[in-house]
């Protein structure tokens, strides 16, 4: 990236300057500013040009995406989503680095260690498949003779994963196909239930990554890099976190979503059916790590430990307490509610060991006892630096360069680069074209630019979950890789289900057709003519005119094969 930024500051240096001879009188005066600019500039790109251009940098770099590969989870799930949710190889090499105060010399060991700690922790649950066979015979009397069975298929499914950037709760609904076949003397009915995902809700959630930071570049190296807290905790029973006896609304584990009858989701907490307003208290010693709003979690507090554990309490109607505060047990932390994915005011009281959800009865029966400890906590940790470092590391150098030599062109000046790049995008699945050619249709988008946008953010995967962005503190989702707000506001039911889901690749091509829609309109009653208006609708939709010109130059490819 460095070289192309010098590149580029170079061609731009050669116009300006002729310009400055011409017409400007002061133009040393301008030049001597401009040349502490560009030192700083080329300063800047000294340091993070070596991601992509120093060989120490870039052969450490394969070493470590080797070790964090070698250390992924196993994938059990029958629908293999671990995939989905592995540790990006480039956030353990961007801590070791930062750890290290950026030096050079790669610590295989640290790298190892890091990933265990903030490998994805995934929650299972099993499901039977069924089938069930309605199977008749004809006997020699013309009688039909009918027996009934059912075939059994063990499936295992996802339920939750935790990351190191937050929580992934995924949700399935029961669904059935039907198969007939009969003859003159044979029938058989099948009726098969199986599974399908819904959707997955998404809860930031920086306890294991923040740990992880004070623990390596912090706990272990004592070099102060930012401000960490330290509180000691004492241990022993937790309590129920408010006075009173009420009852268990909804238990730890598989139940029918509340929200969405015939789904299925796994309740990582317990529900307490507390009234409205009802004081709701810390249920042992910790420091407050989130106060505010969570997602489906509503108002929610979420209190830290020792020992990796920590306490949930979602749907709040109001929170007193702040981030970065110590309290001990008993203290009231918030009034009981029903915000967020409520159905009705309750208490949702969860414990997370490790990032990893585990049945909070058992704790406050007592069967099990909390820990004393040091609880860490960072109160102004630069977590984005580290993020986009580790983001700088995973990008392909081949977005940039392939784009060196016609960067000039900008909104119809110079020779388009989708007409010169030698692009060799893949393949279109089939059943994707008619999505994207009625879609296209119906929106006014070239059809092939959709495909390449879903090839160029997804390679075509409706289950894809990409990197943490730090600019929107979310992840982008499915093959058309939606921000949850871009989704929310412009999303369309494609296929006509009745649900509307990024993941599902219909529901994600309409919606990716109708945001590049509004976006050609706008442009165009501006007076932008039909090619840049185009241009502009894809530009919003990833911010950077290489993107728009990888997009064209692959929907050129899709045009000319398809």
């Amino acid at each position: 990236m460095g070289d192309y930024f010098k590149k580029y500051l170079k061609r731009a240096a050669k116009r300006r300057i002729l310009h400055f001879l011409v017409t400007n009188p002061y133009f040393w005066l301008i030049a001597g500013f401009l040349i502490l600019i560009s030192l700083a500039v080329i300063v800047t790109l000294g340091i993070f040009g070596a991601a992509y251009g120093d060989s120490t940098v870039s052969a450490n770099a394969e070493t470590a995406k080797s070790i964090v590969s070698s250390l992924n989870p196993p994938v059990i799930s029958s629908d293999k989503m671990e995939e989905q949710f592995f540790l990006p190889w480039a956030i353990p090499y961007a801590l070791q680095l930062y750890a290290k105060n950026w030096d050079d010399t790669l610590d295989k060991d640290m790298i190892v260690n890091i990933t265990k700690d903030l490998n994805p922790v995934f929650t299972y649950f099993d499901y039977d498949e069924v089938t069930q066979v309605w199977e008749s015979i004809k006997d020699k009397n013309g009688n039909w003779q009918t027996k009934y069975y059912e075939i059994r298929t063990p499936r295992k499914y996802i339920s939750r994963v935790s990351t190191y950037s937050g929580i992934y709760e995924l949700h399935y609904q029961v669904q059935f196909t039907e198969n007939h076949t009969e003859t003159e003397k044979y029938k058989k009915y099948t009726k098969t239930f199986f599974l399908v995902k819904t959707g997955i809700d998404f809860y930031p959630d920086w306890t294991r990554l923040d740990a992880a930071i004070a623990k390596y570049a912090y706990i272990d190296t004592r070099t102060n890099n930012f401000n960490v807290q330290e509180y000691t905790v004492k241990g022993g029973q937790i309590i129920k976190p408010f006075d009173g006896d009420y009852p268990v609304t909804s238990p730890f584990g598989m139940r029918e979503d509340p929200k969405n009858s015939g789904s299925r989701e796994f309740h990582t907490g317990v529900d307490f059916g507390v009234p409205e307003g009802t004081p709701i208290k810390a249920a042992a010693d910790g420091v407050i790590v989130l106060a505010g709003e969570y997602g489906g979690y509503g108002k929610a507090v979420v209190i830290r430990h020792a020992n990796g554990l920590s306490t949930v309490y979602g749907h709040l109607s109001e929170i007193k307490v702040k981030e970065g505060e110590e309290v001990n047990q008993g203290k009231i932390i918030g009034l009981s509610g029903s915000t967020g994915r409520s159905t009705g005011p309750h208490l949702h009281f969860e414990i997370r060991k490790g990032g990893q959800s585990v049945n909070p009865l058992l704790y406050l029966s007592g069967t099990v006892m909390l820990s004393d400890g040091t609880v860490y906590y960072v109160s102004d940790l630069d977590r984005k630096m580290l993020l986009e470092t580790a983001a700088s590391f995973m990008e392909n150098k081949e977005n940039i360069e392939w784009l060196l030599d016609s960067s000039d062109y900008s909104m119809g000046e110079g020779v388009p680069p989708w007409q010169k790049y030698d692009v060799k995008p893949g393949e279109i699945p089939n059943e994707l074209i008619p999505v994207f050619k009625t879609a296209g249709e119906k929106y006014g988008i070239p059809w092939t630019v959709l495909a390449a946008i879903a090839y160029r953010e997804s390679s075509f995967n409706p289950n894809a979950v990409g990197p943490y962005l730090p600019d929107y503190n979310t992840s982008a989702v499915g093959m058309m890789q939606f921000l949850p707000e871009t989704f929310s506001e412009y999303g369309v039911d494609g296929n006509g289900d009745g649900i509307i889901s990024p993941f599902e690749p219909a529901d994600a091509v309409y919606t990716a057709a109708h945001y590049l829609s509004t976006n050609y309109n706008l442009y165009k009653k501006k007076g932008y003519s039909d090619l840049d208006a185009l241009r502009k609708a894809i530009w919003h939709y990833n911010h950077a005119w290489w993107y728009v010109d990888q997009v064209m130059s692959i929907a050129e490819k899709y045009k000319e094969k398809y």
